[in-house]
């Protein structure tokens, strides 16, 4: 089981009706302070049979789970005083299935929550520095509170919208005399991703106004906002923004209203791709984070001077290695001298705006004598990235600069050169266009199957793949052929047991070949968009790692293939035969469709076992270079059942 903690409470009285899979569409609050205990409201549908809270990280447990109506349950948070800041991950487990991913955000600061009415400077909502505000931005709202502060101290405001992924809020700030002077005022911000903050020195003792509103005066009950006020610092950059696993790294810290101020940190002894960094300030700790990349090798910081080839900085160890600068002026360049091995390929991979620095990358590489040899501009979003294999061991130089060929102090880079490594990224694809949500979790009622489609995708080599699952919830078990090379999805069928008991658990899904001989392997993580943008663009997304495997209560019906006596020829068909067998008194269609094609045949998108039917002719075709060897199919079918789809599958089937 993976580190994450997973705790279950369960109801007085438990509803025996089946339902499909729940729906969790709000929780309320957005967060809550570390050391506390918070009343949480879960919104939604189908929550009649709520058992259990999965969290994906440690520090929150769940010491009371109450129903209020099958759209409505509450429960009571206990935060831990050493849970770690930020965004946290969970789910709902109810009888019947298991909700989407939520998101859970936990701060330092006491929680007071907005009160109405606060729309103006005369009806401000008095709050004491240090504290988070928790309130919506409903249509042409704006919230309005006040506050006392003293001459020379630090005023930061940091509001969390977008990035609670409860829905589109582009808040715009405003700090205020209480005569309505403005002092300062910030909408889009790279680093909050277009949550705004800001931070002054305030030029008087007395009494200050912070204004929150959307920046068009739209919004609504999903706009959903975290407002935090205090004596906090608000880094607009750091630097450097990674460094060596197990070390302890000295960062700078900068923002206009406290200049250039030091901080360090213990990095854990295992790489991350993106550690949360809450920088601290005169005993007080920003409530939310800067970003670091921690890997298992060294840094290299830019030196003074390093705009031309001549004065590049030198790095006098070979590739893996990290380059380190800031675009301090506009129109800057930086350069780097490293040494690398004819014959060995290597990755140049730019980490700007992944980090949420300003930086539109543009780099290139070039060889002993000055002659251009690659050169790269956006390749991973605005973050720009190339493969180059040396032609002679010597040493090469690299020129990084902003596209736009803007500058500053936020303008904070982070090159890694690395040999090309075997990987393997899995997941669970897209059911469904622009859905990151459905069925990216294993819900398998207990009796029969439920079948995935899995995707590992491997980077530099293609061996075969296997897979395995940790710690799989009692009487559960996993089907899992081998992907062979040269194909990068299967599908894996989970089956529970009939008297397999109802629960559920997160843990690690682990899809491993060889390469040369070393073992290669990669974890199931899955991408979240939780705040949709503008044409099939996304707002704010999160990223989660582990799998949540759940055994619900009996379907009402089973699905499985009469296996084919003969084979499917190349250049012919076949239609395979489905049946259904269904509990007394459930009648509703069913829908079947192919989780998986073999190499070379095609099928028919869907089929239907019609109303109270009990089998159907599913048609395969194989194209004449089809492969010609014996193959595991799985059908997946879906019915309505109690006003939701509840997901069953087929045996694995040879074809």
């Amino acid at each position: 089981m993976l580190c994450a903690r997973v705790f279950a409470i369960f109801l007085a009285a438990i509803v025996s009706a089946r339902a499909g899979s729940p729906r969790v569409e709000t929780v309320l609050p957005a967060g809550g302070q570390r050391g506390t205990e918070v009343e949480v409201v879960f919104q939604g549908d189908r929550l009649q049979d709520a058992e259990e809270i999965f969290f994906y990280e440690p520090g929150i447990t769940v010491s009371k789970l109450s129903l209020v109506t099958n759209k409505t349950v509450k429960a009571e948070f206990k935060i831990s005083p050493t849970c770690e800041l930020g965004e946290h991950h969970l789910r709902m487990r109810t009888r019947s299935g298991l909700s989407e991913l939520a998101t859970f955000s936990i701060g330092a600061f006491p929680v007071v929550m907005e009160k109405e009415p606060n729309n103006e400077i005369a009806t401000a909502q008095k709050i004491p520095l240090n504290t988070t505000v928790e309130g919506v931005i409903t249509s042409e709202d704006v919230d309005v509170f006040s506050f006392e502060a003293q001459q020379g101290a630090l005023i930061s405001v940091d509001v969390e919208g977008m990035r609670l992924g409860r829905g589109v809020l582009d808040a715009r700030i405003a700090l205020m005399s209480t005569n309505a002077s403005l002092l300062a005022e910030a909408d889009d911000t790279t680093l909050g991703v277009q949550d705004p903050f800001l931070s002054i020195i305030a030029p008087s003792n007395g009494t200050y106004v912070v204004q929150v509103r959307e920046v068009t005066y739209g919004g609504s009950e999903k706009s959903r906002y975290r407002l935090h006020v205090g004596s906090f610092p608000r880094p607009t950059s750091i630097y450097p923004m990674g460094g060596p696993a197990g070390e302890t790294l000295k960062i700078a810290c900068f923002s206009e209203a406290t200049g250039e101020f030091a901080n360090e940190i213990k990095l854990p002894a295992t790489a991350a791709e993106k550690l949360p960094f809450f920088a601290e300030w005169k005993g007080a700790r920003a409530p939310t984070p800067n970003w670091l990349r921690v890997r298992p090798f060294p840094n290299v910081l830019a030196e003074k001077g390093n705009q031309d080839r001549e004065h590049a900085t030198r790095a006098d160890k070979s590739p893996p290695l990290a380059l380190n600068g800031i675009l301090a002026q506009e129109k800057q360049e930086d350069w780097f001298s490293f040494p690398a091995t004819n014959g060995v390929p290597l990755d140049l991979s730019v980490y700007a705006r992944r980090l949420r620095s300003p930086v539109d990358s543009e780099i290139a590489i070039f060889d002993a004598a000055g002659k251009s040899l690659a050169s790269n501009d956006d390749n991973a979003g605005p973050d720009s990235s190339l493969k180059f294999t040396p032609a002679a061991t010597t040493n090469y130089f690299v020129r990084i600069r902003d596209s736009l060929r803007g500058g500053g102090r936020d303008f904070v880079y982070r090159v890694e050169i690395t040999p090309l490594e075997p990987q393997v990224l899995v997941k669970i694809p897209e059911v469904a266009r622009n859905d990151t949500q459905s069925r990216q979790f294993i819900s398998v009622p207990r009796g029969n199957r439920f079948a995935t489609l899995i995707s590992a995708k491997r980077s530099n080599f293609n061996a075969p793949l296997n897979f395995s699952a940790s710690d799989l919830p009692s009487g559960v078990t996993m089907f899992a052929e081998a992907i062979p090379s040269g194909q990068d999805s299967m599908p894996l069928v989970f089956e529970a047991a009939t008297n397999a008991p109802i629960g559920g658990k997160l843990l690690a899904l682990i899809a491993t070949g060889t390469n040369e001989g070393r073992t290669v392997s990669g974890n199931f993580g899955q991408e979240i968009d939780l705040v949709p943008g503008p044409n099939n663009t996304t707002y704010y997304s999160t990223h989660a790692n582990g799998l949540c495997v759940a055994v619900t209560k009996e379907a009402p019906f089973h699905l499985r293939i009469v296996e084919p006596k003969v084979p499917l020829v190349q250049g012919g068909s076949m239609r395979l035969e489905v049946v259904a067998e269904r509990d007394a008194g459930f009648e509703e269609p069913i829908e079947v469709k192919m989780v998986w094609n073999p190499p070379g045949v095609s099928s028919q998108s869907e089929a239907t076992i019609p109303k109270g039917g009990s089998n159907l002719f599913y048609s395969l075709n194989a194209g004449a270079g089809a492969e010609l060897k014996t193959w595991k199919v799985v059908l997946l079918g879906r019915a309505q059942v109690e006003g939701g789809d509840l997901f069953v599958s087929t045996q694995p089937a040879s074809l």
